[in-house]
């Protein structure tokens, strides 16, 4: 199959996965069957006898849907009187009283769902003989306000019709208003309006007539002339109106003061003044000081308080306004698809006053929460979905404005899963060996009553991205599911002493593992507590007193001995009441506080479930104290200035609405009142008497009155205007009060005197000096605090009095702030206790306790929520550290993202609304360790003295070594482009040692060093490269490279000129890269795209005209061979093996020195011996690095291990780390084998030879530079009579895992040295190996075997050795093809001592290919480094049947001859790199 074909039909599979998923898009828009309702019912008021419709109409796309009809949740029966229409309305044609109820249509739709409409009410119009409110008999002045009300109780509302002495009283007359709201206002009262009043209510059902008021006139005149206090004739009523409607408040006060003027109206809203002329209209009074709101907003809602003052007194009338809203959809559910086993989630978010309940149905029936189904305030979650949940959701949302519904239908596709992975419609063939290994270890952390952790190992292969979790009840078929990327998860929210079945499953982009780790656990039992009581409920009955009133436990697990109640304030501690029955008073409350009370069951096994904590507020009341720090001033000759601050907020007893000012001459019994607003704090008494003397008190005022006065306050008006013609003295007295971070300072007037004006005042404050800053006050401010001052710091304060005439003499005095300390304020709420750690990584620690508040069971059943607080334990001295905080909804917390080794510090406290306990006792415990996170610092080379072939290298330990280093390994290289594993390796075995010596390196030399840490868990980062080149003999020229980049400074990464820089953040360019225009310091992207293309362009053109060359080349010499073929056949032979003709140039046969054919006695070939070592290569094995074996680079790397100086420093090397003694085979000579043609065709030659891939040392004698390589062992069935040669004739090293032949013959040719004149010719393609070499997971291309058929071994009988060159002897036969497989002419056995001619050969066909048999792997055991013993090369005994040489047959052609040089060629390279590739794993 072609690449085509196959990359097509790879490509197919996700084609088709994709056109699924389309149409399972398209599917799932088009699943939904749409039922709506077009038309709903609307809440009807009908009087008895007539006839109602309840109108609905229904539409869908998919058949008829059903309707009928349901009374107070219960089905409706249909007869004569409830008639269905055919439309889905209901008409009732006779409507009585039993009709009266909440109506709803319901819509079926058979096989799908069933959806219901909102409520609608069904009332019976009525009057009721009972009136509201009705009107009351009058006594007024004339002049005042005369004002009645009258308010029936009836449905429709009833209209009002006032009369006057039995006649209609009609709205012409200019100070009579009626209002539509049964208000009848007379303002002002004239003689003519005396007289009796009724009123008449009526509506569809009847009329009624109210009871009669009498309107007289005051004739007590006594009062007018002494002064009366303000009285209401008419006080605001409590007002619930719909939002953009609009309403008014009605008010109206009489009382004549000692002036005999009418009492003066204000409005206030919570306490503020209301300034109609910021109002834009909406807000105007109507009458005679009644509030008028139009287009009601909700920003309107609140106290509304009307104020009637004089200067006798004032008095307060309070209403409440609530703005009602319908309710509103702000989200609501959409419909879903969901897979079986999955989870959805439904949200319906809504808005409305009062706020709507909302409730959820399932095709037209209630939900009952469970823990699979879980109702919180604006969602619907449904877990471990299952077919049956498929269906009609609704939310439902009423308040008193009505009802609305919203509709989501929710699809359930059964997916028949049996595990994750068949969510994974198709897997990659090629790409299965990517998926994740399946989790091990999976074991139960931590199992309590209603939540587990779970811990397993994480993927030591870096394969896994994330874990799925599922876990369900075993008697359940939901199941619920959780993704992370940790090796622990939280399950929460279980069932007490339920078994769950668990299953974890790990993943990456490939898809699920093909299996799980699986774990069944049980989780503790809960005890037999009582359940909430349910149906709290709480009512505020007085200023200090609330009823509470409830009903008993649904399961109560036996008897229930008694209720416990608890209930704190907004101050103070909880208290608890025992009670037997199921309602109390509580008496001695607070006035207007906020209580929180919720009740807890008991019985014989102790406290069960808390109900819901429920609030209410205690009644306001008067103020229980007078305003604080009332001072009195004079301000002229006819004004005072009074300026106070509020109550204690504990004795205000309800908002402060004003504050009342009560002021005389000295002298006077009768005393003036003056009323300001709640946020008055200074107010000026204006219009006095000169040089007089006044006393003045002051008491704040709530709606329901005002609280207590004052001490006196006295001041004397001056006697004269003051002057301006001079600046003012300095104030007469300066205060201060310092506090942590502010000082009160206060001053009294300059001396009155000298009765010079004061405009304003000057404050100047500096930190040991004075006036570094300045604040201008006005002349009525006398008291002023500075605040964000430092703790515990000495401030310069000035105060100096300003007039037109400039600055006068200022007063100085300093203060000291106090240290700033944090008060334990009081917690009704106690802490936490049991705070307990589970360590479960080296990032994770899961925090547990227990909430005391919660009784036995430990469920949290409100929106309580607690607050972790973390820090470093090491801070834990220091006054300003560091905290950490985690909010959890549950009784324990998962915290990840720690440091690894690391001792923290937990607390937990209680969060309940305002309120909050202390922090409880503190947990302490560290993290486990992990690998180093950071590479060491300050790498550094020093040389040796009295070395130049030896540095020292110092490093600092990383600064985040998570962990004990237990270790060091130095890395160095004299090439940077090497990959890592090429480089050397030098291992330090303590973790304290922060230096080491490398020795024997190469003189005048640069190299490159890293260095690693580690620890029990692993390997850390590498540190940045550091260059140092070696000095020359003389020690000169020597030491530490600074790399330099063009244009740059120094290299971040360590090597020169190879690696481009990176931009730095603070490297200038865009955040990009840079992928437009064109940048300050480089080309544009433009030319670079040119003169890559001009570039790949020349280099396709010189490879090109090379093949062209070569091409030619080899037909030059195939010519010229036929010719020197032809020459040949005529040259006499000799039967003796030895060759009598000329030498003949070959072809282009040129074969490594690894393969090269050595001359060797036979008696030596028992002593010979290699070995190699898997020891790491020691700083000591080489005296420079000129005895090291050049690199080449496209080519695989053989690995040995060098001596070391201990036998444990094996156990510090990096895992799946190389050897580190890396030697590449050094180039080699080309060596030439002489072919004579022979006319008769005959066996193959077989060679081997005794130094397999490797040659001896260029240096000393007796020294060798690298390890010579054991031949591969091949399964060879030889010709019977004759000896053998077999592979454990040499000394071999323990086994080592072989490639097959497939990945053999790709074997990347090694690079030549200069002298080196020719190259091999490859028969096959020439790919080379992935840049991860053998011992690092290798992955070789793909290719097929040599010559379409099996291997020949080739064994070599004889070798000479000459002096320079090293070759094969010619022989005076011809070579045959190396691929026939049976021979022509029989040898004879052959004896004898060692022979220079050449012998005659055969070819022996292995009995299996070795290729297909990978040899058995490298022990696990470590081998003793040992040093490389001196190896003279020896010829291998090999005897072959031999006799009488025939002649062989001559080649029939030149090309047959190149043509088997050819295969010979291939057949060698194939065997080198086999040979090879056997000791490089």
């Amino acid at each position: 199959m072609d690449f085509t074909s196959r990359r097509n039909g790879f490509l197919l599979p996700y084609v088709i996965v994709m056109a699924l998923v389309c149409l399972g898009c398209v599917s799932a828009f088009s699943s939904f069957t749409e039922l709506t309702f077009l038309e709903e019912p609307s809440d009807l008021v009908v009087s008895r006898g007539n006839a109602a419709t309840l109108h609905c109409s229904v539409q869908s796309e998919t058949g008829t849907p059903s309707i009928r009809w349901t009374k107070d949740g219960k089905p409706l029966t249909l007869d004569n009187q409830n008639v269905l229409w055919p439309n889905g309305s209901l008409h009732i044609t006779d409507v009585q009283g039993s009709n009266r109820g909440l109506y709803q249509c319901v819509a079926s739709l058979l096989g799908v769902g069933t959806i219901i409409s909102r409520y609608a009410s069904l009332h019976t119009a009525y009057l009721s003989r009972n009136f509201l409110r009705q009107p009351q008999d009058l006594k007024v002045y004339l002049q005042e306000v005369a004002m009645f009300e009258c308010h029936g109780d009836g449905l429709p509302t009833p209209n009002v019709t006032w009369y006057k002495d039995n006649s209609i009283l009609r709205e012409g007359k200019g100070n009579t208003i009626i209002y539509p709201q049964g208000v009848l206002e007379i303002s002002p009262v004239e003689f003519a309006d005396f007289g009796t009043y009724y009123c008449q209510v009526e509506n569809a059902e009847r009329a009624r007539s109210s009871q009669l008021a009498r309107l007289e006139q005051n004739g007590n005149t006594d009062s007018v002339s002494e002064g009366m206090a303000p009285w209401f004739v008419l006080t605001p009523q409590d007002t619930k109106v719909p939002e953009g409607s609009s309403t008014i408040l009605f008010c109206g006060a009489n009382g004549p003061d000692v002036l005999g003027r009418r009492p003066e109206i204000t409005w206030l809203k919570d306490g503020q003044t209301i300034v109609f002329n910021n109002t834009h209209g909406r807000l105007k009074l109507k009458g005679a000081g009644s509030l008028q709101i139009f287009n009601v907003q909700t920003s309107d809602a609140g106290t509304y308080s009307c104020r009637s003052n004089n200067l006798e007194d004032s008095i307060d009338a309070e209403a409440t306004l609530s703005v009602q809203v319908p309710p509103t959809f702000e989200t609501q559910p959409q419909s879903a698809v969901a897979q079986e086993k999955t989870e959805v989630v439904f949200h319906c978010k809504l808005s409305g006053s009062p706020p709507p309940a909302v409730h959820w149905t399932k095709d037209g029936d209630p939900i009952t929460p469970s823990d699979y189904v879980v109702e919180t305030e604006d969602q619907l979650r449904i877990m471990g979905l299952i077919p049956s949940d498929s269906g009609y959701y609704q939310c439902h949302a009423s308040n008193e404005l009505g009802s609305r519904q919203a509709t989501a239908q929710l699809v359930v596709r059964a997916n028949g899963m049996s595990s994750p992975t068949d969510t994974f419609a198709y897997i990659d063939p090629y790409s299965g060996s990517n998926l994740p290994m399946e989790p091990s270890g999976l074991a139960a952390a931590i199992v309590s009553k209603r939540f587990v952790t779970l811990r397993w190992n994480p993927d030591d292969t870096q394969r896994t991205t994330g874990y799925s979790v599922f876990w369900r009840e075993q008697s359940s078929l939901r199941e619920r599911t959780l993704n992370t990327t940790h090796s622990e998860a939280n399950l929460q929210r279980l069932s007490p002493d339920t078994s769950y079945q668990i299953q974890v499953w790990a993943y990456n982009d490939f898809g699920y593992s093909r299996k799980y780790a699986s774990l069944v656990i049980r989780t503790d039992k809960d005890v037999a507590v009582p359940s909430p009581p349910h149906n709290l409920q709480v009512a505020p009955q007085s200023p200090q007193s609330v009823l509470v009133t409830w009903e008993a436990p649904l399961q109560p697990k036996g008897q229930i001995l008694k209720y416990l109640l608890i209930y704190k304030g907004d101050t103070g501690s909880s208290r608890q009441v025992e009670v037997k029955d199921t309602r109390k008073l509580l008496t001695g409350l607070l006035p207007f506080t906020m209580y929180t009370i919720h009740v807890v069951a008991v019985n014989e096994n102790g406290e069960g479930l808390g109900t819901r904590e429920v609030t209410a507020k205690t009644y306001s009341d008067q103020p229980s104290e007078a305003p604080q720090n009332a001072t009195l001033e004079t301000a002229s000759s006819t004004s005072l200035i009074v300026r106070w601050d509020p109550p204690p907020p504990d004795h205000r007893n309800g908002v402060i609405t004003g504050y009342k000012i009560r002021y005389k001459k000295k002298g006077e019994l009768r005393s003036a009142t003056v009323t300001t607003d709640g946020n008055r704090r200074l107010y000026a008494l204006t219009s006095l008497d000169k040089k007089t003397e006044y006393q003045v008190r002051i008491s704040a005022l709530t709606v329901n009155g005002s609280g207590p006065l004052t001490p006196k306050l006295k001041a004397t008006t001056y006697e004269d205007d003051l002057d301006e013609s001079e600046v003012p003295g300095p104030p007469r007295s300066l205060t201060v009060t310092p506090h942590a971070t502010s000082i009160r300072v206060s001053w009294s007037t300059p001396s009155p005197a000298r009765k010079i004006v004061v405009r304003g005042y000057v404050l100047g404050w500096g930190k040991g000096i004075p006036d570094t800053s300045l604040k201008t006050l006005g002349p009525d401010t006398q008291v002023y605090t500075i605040e964000n001052l430092l703790p515990s710091s000495e401030y310069v304060i000035t105060v100096k009095a300003i007039n037109n005439m400039g600055s006068g003499e200022p007063r100085y005095t300093t203060a000291i702030t106090t240290k700033e300390s944090v008060e334990e304020s009081y917690h009704p709420i106690l802490p936490p206790v049991g705070l307990k750690t589970h360590v479960l990584s080296s990032s994770t620690i899961v925090l547990t306790w227990t909430d005391t508040s919660l009784g036995l069971n430990q469920m949290v059943p409100d929106n309580r929520f607690y607050t972790v607080r973390y820090r470093l334990e090491s801070d834990s001295s220091k006054e300003n550290s560091r905290f950490w905080y985690l909010n959890s909804t549950d009784l324990n917390a998962h915290i990840d993202h720690l440091r690894p080794n690391t001792k923290y510090e937990f607390d937990v406290r209680i969060v309940k609304g305002r309120n909050q306990s202390p922090w409880s006792m503190k947990e302490i415990n560290t993290t486990m360790e992990a690998a180093p996170s950071s590479a060491p610092l300050d790498l550094t080379p020093v040389p040796k003295e009295n070395d130049p072939q030896a540095v020292i290298m110092n490093w600092q330990p990383p600064a985040k070594p998570n962990g004990q280093i237990t270790g060091y390994l130095v890395f160095y290289t004299t090439d940077p482009k090497q990959d890592l594993r090429e480089w050397v390796v030098d291992g330090v075995l303590e973790g304290d040692e922060l230096s080491a010596t490398i020795k024997r390196l190469t003189l005048s030399t640069t190299y490159y060093f890293k260095v690693q840490a580690r620890n029990s868990k692993g390997y850390g980062p590498l540190s940045e490269t550091v260059i140092y080149k070696t000095p020359q003999a003389d020690g000169s020229a020597g030491g530490q490279i600074d790399p330099v980049y063009p244009g740059d400074g120094g290299n971040r990464n360590g090597v020169v000129a190879l690696v481009p820089k990176t931009p730095q953040s603070g490297d200038s360019g865009d955040g990009e890269g840079q992928r437009g225009g064109n940048s300050d310091n480089g080309l544009s992207t433009g030319i670079l795209n040119i003169i890559i293309a001009a570039v790949v362009g020349a280099v396709f053109f010189v490879i090109v005209v090379v093949v062209a060359f070569i091409y030619c080349k080899r037909r030059d010499t195939e010519q010229r061979l036929k010719r020197q073929a032809q020459q040949n056949q005529q040259s006499p032979i000799n039967g003796k093996g030895k060759g009598q003709g000329r030498d003949l140039k070959p072809p282009d046969l040129w074969i490594h020195d690894n393969m090269e054919m050595k001359h060797m006695d036979k008696g030596q070939r028992s002593e010979s011996s290699l070995s190699m070592s898997t020891a790491r290569r020691s700083s000591n094995d080489y005296r420079s690095m000129d005895d090291l074996p050049p690199y080449h680079e496209e080519r695989n790397e053989m690995y040995y291990h060098p001596p070391s100086d201990h036998d444990e420093r094996e156990r510090f090397l990096p895992p799946r780390q190389p050897a580190p003694g890396i030697i590449r085979p050094k180039a080699t000579k080309p060596m030439m084998i002489p072919v004579e043609t022979q006319p008769p065709p005959r066996e193959p030659i077989a060679m081997v030879t005794a130094l397999p891939n490797g040659a001896l040392d260029r240096g000393e004698q007796g020294m060798m530079s690298r390890p010579g390589f054991p031949r591969t062992q091949y399964n060879m069935q030889y010709s019977s009579g004759g000896p053998r040669v077999n592979a454990g004739d040499l000394p071999q090293p323990p086994p080592i895992q072989a490639f097959s032949i497939e990945y053999a013959c790709t074997y990347k040719r090694p690079a030549y040295d200069e002298e080196d004149s020719s190259s091999l010719h490859s028969c096959h393609d020439d790919h080379s190996f992935s840049s991860r070499s053998i011992g690092y997971g290798q992955k070789p291309p793909d290719c097929h075997s040599l010559g379409q058929g099996q291997p020949m071994a080739v064994i070599a009988p004889g070798q000479h050795e000459f002096d320079g060159q090293r070759s094969l002897p010619r022989g005076n036969r011809p070579m045959r093809s190396f691929t026939s497989p049976h021979p022509i002419h029989q040898s004879k056995p052959f004896s004898g001592g060692h022979h220079h001619s050449t012998p005659k050969h055969q070819i022996v066909k292995p009995q299996q290919s070795p290729y297909k048999k990978a040899g058995p792997p490298l022990t696990s055991v470590p081998i003793k480094p040992r040093a490389i013993p001196v190896i003279k090369p020896k010829a291998p005994d090999v005897v072959l049947k031999a006799g009488a040489d025939p002649e062989l047959q001559k080649s029939e052609s030149t090309e047959e001859l190149s043509a088997e040089m050819a295969n010979l060629d291939c057949l060698m390279k194939d065997l080198n790199a086999i040979t090879q590739q056997n000791f490089e794993v």
